[in-house]
């Protein structure tokens, strides 16, 4: 079930009018999701490309602010009221709620009690023994749940989450970069160690920012990630799913350089959209 704290009708109501022309809920989902990450990212062509196959099954018919273009855009706006409201993974309870009645919907996300939980155990935020930067890691991690929890608790670190579900992959960098983190997200199985895709959200004074890498600095990302795993395992410490901080690792510093010119998360993300 959705998180109960979490009222999402709201949002779930606006998602769903455009739903009853003729789409799937899953479809209006990912194809939110993948607007708001385009958006942020400045990438017009990924886009457009979704915005006029809307276009094309007569949504232009209907007037300014019940287009779907405008309806995706007004559920961007009120997810961004419900985070500031709840400070919660606002994102993946839409999902819940959303899916419920959706076959292609098949996942349910840790509660956000028991994300806090696993940052305590894994003791984010205590004091660390060594100058280096924490790092946070989470090789399933979903929506981002227990790296936001992390990150609320030690908002200077490193994230680095990982799930095979490029959806979920999706949700996670949006969340980072809604949540203003320096993170790495990796769309691939942990378990065979396997990078598909991966994205880059960066904090800033204006707020969070998210970009796709190239594959250049994916194959980087990847042995980073793998060397840091080595290092840490050698030096007789077993990361947890939370957390894996350099004890015996020689080189901390992240392949990529965690700066990206800043494009606020906001609404403004959608003004070009027509």
């Amino acid at each position: 079930m959705a998180s109960p704290q979490i009222d999402v009708n709201e949002i779930v109501a606006t998602l769903e009018q455009i739903r009853q022309r003729g789409h799937s809920a899953h479809t209006v989902f990912r194809d939110w999701v993948n607007l708001m990450l385009s958006a942020l990212q400045d990438r017009d062509d990924p886009y457009l490309e979704i915005v006029d196959d809307y276009r094309e099954r007569g949504d232009m018919d209907h007037p300014d602010g019940q287009r779907s273009v405008d309806l995706f855009a007004k559920a961007f706006g009120q997810l961004q009221e419900r985070m500031a409201a709840t400070d919660a993974d606002v994102l993946s309870a839409v999902y819940e709620a959303y899916g419920m009645s959706s076959d292609a919907f098949g996942q349910h996300f840790t509660p956000h009690s028991v994300c806090e939980t696993m940052a305590e155990i894994a003791g984010v935020g205590d004091k660390s023994d060594t100058e280096d930067r924490q790092t946070v890691l989470d090789p399933a991690c979903g929506s981002g749940r227990t790296l936001l929890v992390a990150g609320r608790k030690q908002p200077d670190a490193l994230f680095v989450g990982q799930d095979k579900d490029p959806l979920c992959a999706r949700m996670t960098a949006l969340n980072c970069c809604f949540l203003n983190l320096d993170a790495y997200v990796i769309q691939g199985d942990s378990l065979t160690v396997e990078f598909q895709r991966a994205w880059q959200t960066s904090y800033s004074s204006l707020g969070g920012s998210v970009r796709e890498l190239d594959d250049e600095k994916v194959e980087e990302l990847h042995e980073w990630v793998t060397d840091s795993f080595e290092n840490t395992v050698e030096g007789g410490s077993q990361p947890s799913p939370t957390q894996g901080t350099g004890t015996g690792s020689e080189d901390r510093t992240p392949p990529v350089a965690a700066s990206v010119s800043s494009e606020q998360a906001n609404l403004g993300a959608f003004e070009s959209s027509d």
